[in-house]
C-alpha cells in the first residue's frame, strides 16, 4: 500500500462527547511506548477513532459514518427525497457508482479506523494497567475492527449467497505504515468471517461486568448485537440465533409510544443498546437531522419524505401510521406553498439544535432473531415478530410461515427501522429490488391547518410521490445491480498493485 490509509489518533482530552472538544492528531512518527504507556492512554486512541469515525466531515452531506447510514435509506424504496438538499444523487443512483463523495468517505473512514483498531490490538501489551482494562480495552478494538468489516462485506460486495467468492476488499490485521504494500481484496465470504472472529474475540475480551460510561462505547450488549447482525447478513442463521437469543436475555426493552414519539434523539432511551451521543461542543454529527428531521421548524432541509404508499404497509391500530401524514414545510405558510410530503415525525431535534446518532436498538434484535428463527422453521419465529407488532400497537399476524413469515419480517423491519440506515443493506442482502410506484399528482391534496389566529383553514396543494423510477442508464430497478454497491476508490485501485491480484 503506497499511500498511508493508517491514522494514529492521540487523544489529549478527557472523556468524548462530555465536556470538551476532542483534540485528535494523526502521530504515525511517535513511538508506540508513548503512544500506549498505560491503559488509559490506549482508551484515548480507541476514543479518537470513535469520533474520528462519527464526527468527521467531507462536506455537509457527509457527516461522518451516519452519512453511509442516511445514503443506504435515501437508495431504498421508502424516502422519497427533497432533491433540493443533500444525498439526490444518492437517491438517483450516480453517487456511489462515480466513486466519489460518500463512496470515498466510507473507504478512508473504514480503513483508518481498522488502522487504528490494529495499532491497539498490537500495543495493548506495552501499556500499563490491570489485565481487566488491557483485555476490555482489545476487546473493544476487535470490535470496532469488526464492525468495519462487517460495513465493508455488507457494502462493497452482493450478497454472500450469490457468489460467496466474489471480490470485496482487502483485509488487515496488523498496523500499516506508508510502506506496507497493499493487499489483495478478500472475498465477501472471507471478509464477513473476518468480521465475525473479530467479533467472537471481542466477545471473550471484554468482561461481562464491565460498565460503560457512555452509550457509544462497546460493551457485551453490543458485541452481541453486532454479532447478530454480522450472522443475519452472513446467513449464518444458527449464530444469529443464537447472538440475538443472548442478547434479548439481557435487555428486551421495547419503548413506549410516548418514547417512540420523543424524537429518536437521546441515547438515555431505554431501547438504545448502542447510539452515538451529542453535545454542544460535540456535534457534528447532529448536521444528519436536517435530512431526517421533516416536521420541526427548526430543522433545515426536510430531505427524508416519504413514499405515500408506505404508510399503507401500516394498519389502522399502529401508533406508527399516526406519525405519518401530510404536510408542507415547517414553518411556511400553506397559502404560498405549491406541494404537500408525505411526512413521518420519527426524528426531532432536540434543544439546541443537536440530535443523538442511534446506531442499534432491541427492536432490530427482535426483528433479527425472528428472521434467524423464521429460516430455521422455528415456530417461535411468529412469537418473536409479534411481541415487536404488539408494542408498537400493530395487529399480531397468524398462521404465517415459510417465506411468506420472511417476508413479514422484512416488512416489518422496513416499517421499524426507518431512517436508521438498514434499506439498501437489506435489498443487496436478500437480493431484492428497489420499488418506487409513481404516485398521481391529481387530484390535489385538501391540506387543512390552523393559521396564526387560531382558524382552521384549507388549501389545494399537490403531493409530492417518487421521481426517480430507473437507474441513470434508464434501465429498470433490478436485484443485484451494481448500482447499489458501494465501489473501491479510484486511489485504492491506482495505489494498490495487488489489489485483484
Amino acid at each position: 500500500m503506497k499511500k498511508v490509509y493508517i491514522l494514529f489518533l492521540v487523544l489529549w482530552s478527557s472523556t468524548l462527547l462530555t465536556s470538551c472538544d476532542l483534540e485528535t492528531n494523526p502521530t504515525t512518527s511517535v513511538e508506540a511506548s508513548q503512544v500506549f504507556a498505560t491503559t488509559s492512554d490506549a482508551d484515548k486512541v480507541l476514543i479518537g477513532s470513535w469520533s474520528y469515525l462519527m464526527e468527521t466531515f467531507n462536506s455537509y452531506a457527509n457527516p461522518g459514518f451516519g452519512a453511509m447510514l442516511r445514503a443506504n435509506d435515501a437508495m431504498g424504496s421508502d424516502v422519497v427525497l427533497n432533491t433540493r438538499y443533500g444525498f439526490s444523487s444518492h437517491y438517483a443512483f450516480t453517487a456511489l457508482y462515480g466513486k466519489g463523495g460518500t463512496n470515498s468517505l466510507s473507504w478512508v473512514l473504514a480503513y483508518k479506523t481498522i488502522n487504528n483498531a490494529n495499532a491497539v490490538i498490537s500495543n495493548i501489551g506495552l501499556a500499563k494497567g490491570t489485565e481487566s482494562e488491557k483485555n476490555r480495552i482489545a476487546g473493544q478494538a476487535y470490535a470496532l475492527r469488526g464492525f468495519m468489516y462487517l460495513h465493508l462485506a455488507s457494502s462493497y460486495s452482493f450478497a454472500i449467497d450469490k457468489d460467496p467468492n466474489a471480490l470485496c476488499a482487502p483485509i488487515y490485521t496488523e498496523p500499516s505504515t506508508a510502506n506496507t504494500l497493499g493487499k489483495p481484496a478478500a472475498t465477501v465470504s472471507q471478509v464477513y468471517n473476518q468480521a465475525i472472529d473479530d467479533l467472537e474475540i471481542a466477545l471473550k475480551l471484554i468482561p461481562e461486568n464491565y460498565q460503560r460510561n457512555s452509550k457509544y462505547k462497546i460493551d457485551t450488549s453490543v458485541t452481541l448485537g453486532l454479532l447478530s447482525r454480522a450472522s443475519l447478513y452472513a446467513r449464518d442463521w444458527q449464530r444469529a440465533k443464537k447472538y440475538s437469543d443472548q442478547l434479548l436475555i439481557l435487555n428486551n426493552y421495547l419503548m413506549s409510544e410516548v418514547e417512540y414519539k420523543s424524537g429518536f434523539n437521546d441515547v438515555s432511551n431505554g431501547e438504545w443498546i448502542w447510539g452515538h451521543p451529542q453535545t454542544n461542543n460535540q456535534n457534528n454529527a447532529s448536521y444528519q437531522f436536517h435530512f431526517l428531521d421533516t416536521t420541526s421548524e427548526q430543522s433545515y432541509y426536510y430531505s427524508f419524505n416519504v413514499d405515500p404508499y408506505f404508510r399503507d404497509l401500516f394498519n389502522d391500530g399502529d401508533y406508527r401510521k399516526k406519525m405519518i401524514y401530510w404536510a408542507t414545510d415547517p414553518g411556511k405558510d400553506p397559502q404560498k406553498e405549491s406541494f404537500v410530503w408525505m411526512r413521518f415525525s420519527k426524528f426531532k431535534f432536540k434543544a439546541g439544535d443537536i440530535a443523538d446518532i442511534v446506531l442499534m436498538r432491541t427492536s432490530e434484535i427482535y426483528l433479527i432473531n425472528a428472521e434467524a428463527k423464521a429460516q430455521l422453521q422455528d415456530p417461535n419465529a411468529l412469537v418473536v415478530l409479534n411481541e415487536l407488532k404488539s408494542a408498537r400497537g400493530a395487529q399480531e399476524v397468524q398462521g404465517l410461515s415459510g417465506q411468506i413469515l420472511i417476508n413479514a419480517i422484512w416488512e416489518e423491519r422496513r416499517k421499524e427501522l426507518f431512517g436508521e440506515g438498514f434499506a439498501l443493506i437489506d435489498i443487496i442482502r436478500n437480493q431484492q429490488a428497489v420499488v418506487r410506484k409513481d404516485f398521481p399528482q391529481y387530484p390535489k391534496i385538501n391540506y387543512s391547518y390552523t393559521d396564526n389566529q387560531g382558524q382552521l383553514q384549507s388549501v389545494s396543494l399537490t403531493p409530492q410521490g417518487h421521481r426517480v423510477f430507473v437507474f441513470p442508464d434508464q434501465s429498470p430497478f433490478k436485484a443485484n445491480s451494481p448500482y447499489y454497491l458501494y465501489r473501491i476508490p479510484n486511489s485504492e485501485e491506482l495505489t494498490n498493485d495487488n489489489l485483484y491480484n
